[in-house]
């Protein structure tokens, strides 16, 4: 899988918040809240053709922040109109869920990267 994009999601999420961004994000239910160990949230995946799709999966990572990322079967230039088309889709999803959106310049696995 190649990761094509990173959003760190800014605001505390609780289970009402959890639940507003799985239901703007179109996610399926994953993991629980209460549970120190989970890390994935909900995901969703695109079919594109014939065996290759985009995969969107909400994350909590280990210092607490927030994070959805979108990984593909293939590499994918980040201003592909598809691509270009499904960030301004979450961004908006986020905001709507009462959540602060930043993407990352550089897709990048983990918590936000310093600086």
């Amino acid at each position: 899988m190649h990761l094509a994009l990173v959003i760190d999601i800014d605001g505390t999420v609780d289970q009402a918040g959890l639940g507003r961004l799985r239901a703007h994000l179109n996610l399926i239910k994953d993991g629980r809240l209460t549970d120190d160990w989970d890390q994935a949230f909900g995901y969703r995946k695109i079919e594109r053709s014939a065996g290759k799709y985009l995969m969107i999966d909400l994350f909590r990572e280990f210092d607490e922040s927030w994070t959805l990322s979108v990984s593909g079967t293939e590499k994918r230039d980040p201003n592909d109109p598809e691509l270009t088309s499904l960030r301004a889709e979450l961004v908006d999803g986020i905001t709507a869920a009462g959540y602060q959106a930043t993407v990352r310049a550089k897709p990048t696995y983990g918590p936000r990267p310093p600086g």
